[in-house]
């Protein structure tokens, strides 16, 4: 599989990096179209025992089909996917992030596309690009924007996965380049994934109100939804948790790449508790803590912060 892979998306990796989004997404299709996965490709998982009910719940409610099949095309089938979903929805209806987060958001999809290729990681800051602003003018489509920018979300949450369980047997073997070739990554995707938590709600605020708050309750959404159950978000804790033992022995070699990936979580869990207090309010409860805590969603979501950042923490 690994000469498709390279061919699939070695061009996007390299000549097309920092091309202007018109041919980026071009190549993307010309991307998935080589890589030619239809559906005779995958299954839909039915049942499946790792899952909870908040799980499924959240994936009716992002309109998420979980499937199996070959894991690697299918892994390069989703990366793709979310390229395209965001560069189309930005070409579309545009977007406000400034050139800095748009230039990483793109740069943290690339990162995916490398892991993929097992390319050896060569630093690359973010390259300030001017984001597309709109081709159709008037109100972006909120609710399709708040899902879409979930979907990208996961993409990259996703990459993060692979790249914190390579960290682990990086470090546990005391291979300390790779490690820090891992760390320097993982800080690429989070900050990347900060990016994507912004572009996500990246609409008018009284537009949440009207079209995403009603699709998140009941009798549209099951009650108690909440992100927090979302399965890719789980499982990353789940990584990190392992991760634990090992941030706390730390080579000191590794210390400016371990502060960086910290300071890149604290600032992913701000820019949720930016986008959180731009529609709700600093005071209001969250859907889910709203009828079991006096607590603000700011106040729930500063708790989080605090115990996501224990986990990275040396």
């Amino acid at each position: 599989m690994a000469s498709d892979v390279a061919s699939v998306l070695e061009p996007l990796a390299t000549r097309y990096r920092n091309e202007a989004e018109p041919r980026a997404l071009a190549a993307a299709h010309e991307a998935l179209a080589r890589l030619g996965l239809g559906p005779g490709d995958f299954q839909p998982v039915g049942e499946d025992p790792h899952e909870s009910r908040e799980n499924r719940d959240n994936d009716q409610v992002f309109s998420i089909v979980r499937v199996d099949g070959g894991r690697m095309p299918l892994l390069v089938h989703s990366a793709l996917q979310g390229y395209v979903t965001l560069l189309d929805e930005a070409l579309t209806r545009g977007t406000d992030l400034e050139p800095e987060a748009w230039g990483g958001l793109r740069a943290a999809l690339h990162t995916v596309f490398d892991i993929l290729l097992d390319r050896p990681f060569e630093r690359e800051d973010g390259v300030p690009m001017a984001p597309p602003r709109s081709t159709t003018g008037g109100e972006r489509d909120a609710l399709l924007r708040w899902t879409r920018g979930h979907h990208v979300f996961m993409v990259l949450l996703q990459g993060l996965i692979v790249v914190l369980n390579g960290l682990h047997r990086d470090l546990e073997s005391s291979d300390i380049p790779a490690a820090r070739a891992g760390l320097e990554r993982a800080t690429v995707l989070m900050r990347g994934s900060e990016s994507a938590m912004r572009f996500a709600g990246d609409y008018d605020a009284s537009a949440y109100e009207r079209s995403v708050r009603p699709h998140l309750m009941p009798p549209r959404a099951p009650s108690e939804l909440t992100g927090l159950r979302w399965r890719d978000h789980e499982y990353l804790i789940k990584v990190l948790t392992g991760l634990r033992p090992l941030f706390l022995k730390l080579d000191p070699s590794l210390k400016p790449q371990h502060e960086a990936f910290y300071r890149a979580v604290a600032q992913t869990y701000d820019a949720h508790k930016c986008v959180c207090a731009r529609f709700v309010g600093t005071e209001s409860a969250s859907l889910f803590m709203a009828e079991r805590s006096d607590r603000s969603a700011m106040e729930v979501l500063e708790h989080f912060k605090r115990s996501r950042l224990q986990l990275v923490k040396r």
